[in-house]
């Protein structure tokens, strides 16, 4: 299994560190997206209402 670490903050560039296998990382990723994407949309789906 792999683990995917993001470092970012207000006033510079975001940075991925990724460990273990490229498959494990792009599923990592690919979670985090569709959970932050989630998030996302709920936000502005309260924001509507």
């Amino acid at each position: 299994m792999g683990s995917v670490g993001i470092i970012g903050g207000a006033d510079g560039p975001t940075a991925v560190f990724v460990s273990g296998s490229p498959a494990a990382a792009v599923i990592l990723l690919l979670a985090a997206a569709a959970l932050a994407g989630t998030g996302i949309w709920l936000f502005l789906r309260k924001r509507e209402h």
